[in-house]
């Protein structure tokens, strides 16, 4: 689908779907930086870090990685959605994660949130060995995406325009799709069980992360 008619209201329109739950959107892009800095552990060496958001859209996930991470850019094929960004000139480039700009490994860490699931699913398979080929041997590639299985995500996803085409993919599917990419080391978590912030329910959370019942899940691999 094409996310330039929503660029203008993206948010709002999120925030909308999120009513149900009682929460904002920005509760959700806190728990997806934790995840992303804890992946950013697996990987060797203690140097600059090149990281990739394909499905950048507006660049709100972005923005929350720069001040933490060293290099980290963005695409879409979303030239709307590009120009609603407030992020600098130059690191977000209008593309799509089926055929990027970059040559092999170019990224540490390449990551896609809540996007395979707008894929179609006859192109999963192209966009997850593109993202393979960009990332360095050592890096990894990680995903973010709905868990099919929680009655509370599938209701959200129903209620948000912006996810009229999605084909929801459980983490088994995720898992097979990064290993058929040539990916390996899979590790995965789910996370979002809880709609309250503070330590105490994310050191529950964590425990819980082997049980499929959490809003999402997150799943990375490695490039051997």
């Amino acid at each position: 689908m094409s996310f330039d008619e929503h660029s203008a209201d993206y948010s709002e329109k999120i925030d909308r779907a999120l009513n149900v739950v009682g929460l904002e959107h920005g509760f959700f892009f806190e728990a997806k930086v934790r995840q992303i800095l804890e992946a950013r552990r697996r990987i060797a060496g203690d140097g600059a870090v090149r990281v990739l958001e394909i499905g950048c859209g507006i660049g709100l996930l972005t923005e929350r990685l720069r001040p933490l991470l060293t290099s980290v850019w963005g695409i879409d094929p979303s030239i709307s959605s590009l120009g609603h960004s407030a992020a600098p000139a130059g690191r977000l480039i209008a593309a799509d994660g089926l055929r990027t700009p970059f040559a092999d490994e170019s990224f540490h860490l390449v990551i896609a949130v809540c996007v395979l699931h707008h894929v179609p699913v006859d192109q999963r398979a192209a966009f997850l060995a593109e993202a393979a080929r960009i990332t360095r041997r050592g890096g990894l590639v990680l995903l973010c995406e709905h868990n099919p299985w929680n009655p509370l995500t599938r209701l959200v996803v129903g209620r948000c325009e912006l996810d009229h085409d999605a084909v929801l993919l459980a983490e088994p599917e995720a898992r097979r799709r990064l290993t058929a990419a040539g990916l390996s080391d899979v590790r995965s978590r789910y996370v979002l069980f809880f709609p309250w912030r503070g330590a105490v329910w994310r050191w529950l959370e964590a425990r819980l992360a082997w049980l499929p019942l959490g809003g999402q899940y997150v799943i990375d691999a490695m490039r051997g």
